[in-house]
């Protein structure tokens, strides 16, 4: 049976995040910021696209540095042992957290959803590395706010009314939360 060590996973998540983000070529990532790229007239599916995939960009982001900062958010998924084992024998805490769980194969890793990885940024992340109050209420509250207005509906069916790019919105909600989080993951105390 093979084994996948996933003892990098949140460098791994963090970077898999900027290339979501950048995905669409409307948003890139330049010297440590997201900003707007380009904008051109995108079809239906291509809006729901780029909506989809900053949203996922930015839950992966945050949970990203869940795990940098070892936040403990997995869950162990029933019935789910089958595929590859996981290890990670190079980060002694996410060994410990998956061993705790009892999670011997990748399928049962359950990273949850972004309202339950922003609730254990609130509980434990932000007070955990000392991150500024006011920056932590704000990712809280934008992520909130996307998780009600786009991001559900986007992810889960196609509604041709959310087909199109509202750049005022990418600029007010998504922006500024890209950013918080790229600055939450490279947080130094």
């Amino acid at each position: 049976m093979h084994t996948i060590d996933i003892s990098n996973i949140a460098e791994e998540n963090y970077f898999y995040a900027r290339h979501l983000v950048a995905l669409d070529d409307i948003v890139i990532y330049k010297n440590g910021l997201f900003t707007i790229n380009t904008v051109r007239e995108h079809n239906a599916f291509e809006a729901i696209d780029f909506w989809r995939n900053i949203a996922l960009a930015a839950e992966i982001l945050l949970k990203a540095s869940l795990l940098k900062y070892e936040v403990p958010f997995f869950r162990k998924r029933a019935h789910s042992e089958y595929g590859s084992k996981v290890a990670a024998e190079k980060n002694p805490w996410l060994e410990k957290t998956l061993r705790a769980l009892q999670i011997e194969y990748i399928a049962q890793i359950n990273t949850g959803t972004l309202s339950t990885a922003i609730k254990s940024a609130q509980e434990i992340l932000f007070e955990k590395i000392s991150y500024d109050t006011h920056k932590a209420d704000l990712v809280s509250e934008i992520i909130y706010i996307i998780i009600r207005t786009r991001r559900n509906r986007n992810n889960h069916f196609f509604f041709a009314n959310q087909g199109d790019i509202d750049m005022a919105e990418v600029e007010m909600f998504y922006l500024p939360l890209l950013n918080l989080l790229e600055e939450l993951y490279q947080y130094q105390k």
